[in-house]
């Protein structure tokens, strides 16, 4: 339990809001592979905590105002981190040049036109998504699309390598074996969220965006940053809601 409990609470801490308690970090630039297994059980509780907000909401209000309040929800609860991510990242893609000047744009802390157009569009089809379904078919999607959302992220970490010296996507170096355990983790609750059909359906949309996102990376940055990986996960995120509403919705 030892060498466990800082990982679970180091995961909990840096990508949510959620009290987890105080964490030593080594001074290692891989102080973060440790919590990376424990990436897709954060994406449950993300998941959940907005499951929660949608069920609450929609005893009182209209199911495309409780889907919203829902999404709104998991940003407050990870302090916007895979929108600041995807908002960089579209910067950087907006750029013409060298990889340089991409990756340039995308450490200007300022969200540019090419940002807040991709923040738009996500939270849009992620919110038209949901809106389509009843409150327990939502709270359902939502846990199921974060969850996908954080494995696809130790994913891209296992896979790629840095595009640039420093950073936090440096820090998250994530050994193979790791990667098969979050991965496992990840497929398990999505078929027992979502069922074996619907959720093959949704491993398969989230497969498709995560390598839509590796190519992407590799050919426009030369690898990853910590920005791509929050890139990553809202693309999962957004095309797993898209095809469980299409699945549902019918």
């Amino acid at each position: 339990m030892t060498a466990v409990a800082p990982g679970a609470r180091l995961a909990v801490s840096f990508l949510t809001i959620v009290p987890a308690g105080r964490v030593e970090l080594d001074s290692s630039d891989a102080w973060l592979s440790r919590a990376a297994i424990w990436f897709p059980v954060v994406g449950a509780l993300v998941g959940g905590i907005a499951a929660g907000a949608v069920a609450l909401a929609g005893t009182v209000l209209d199911a495309p105002v409780a889907a919203a309040l829902g999404l709104v929800t998991a940003i407050v609860v990870t302090r916007g981190l895979h929108e600041d991510g995807l908002a960089d990242t579209a910067d950087g893609l907006g750029v013409h040049g060298s990889r340089e000047r991409r990756l340039a744009a995308m450490k200007d802390s300022a969200v540019g036109a090419h940002g807040a157009l991709a923040m738009g569009c996500a939270l849009l089809l992620a919110a038209v998504a949901l809106a389509g379904l009843d409150a327990e078919h939502a709270a359902r999607a939502l846990i199921a699309a974060h969850v996908l959302a954080r494995t696809a992220m130790v994913l891209v970490a296992a896979a790629l390598g840095h595009a640039r010296d420093g950073g936090l996507g440096r820090s998250l170096a994530v050994a193979p074996g790791a990667a098969v355990v979050a991965t496992a983790l990840g497929v398990a609750a999505v078929v027992a969220m979502c069922g074996p059909a619907d959720g093959a359906l949704a491993l398969a949309s989230a497969a498709g965006a995560l390598a839509a996102a590796l190519v992407i990376q590799v050919r426009a940055f030369g690898g990853r940053t910590g920005d791509t990986l929050g890139a990553t996960g809202k693309l999962v995120e957004v095309a797993t809601l898209i095809a469980l509403a299409g699945a549902w919705s019918a």
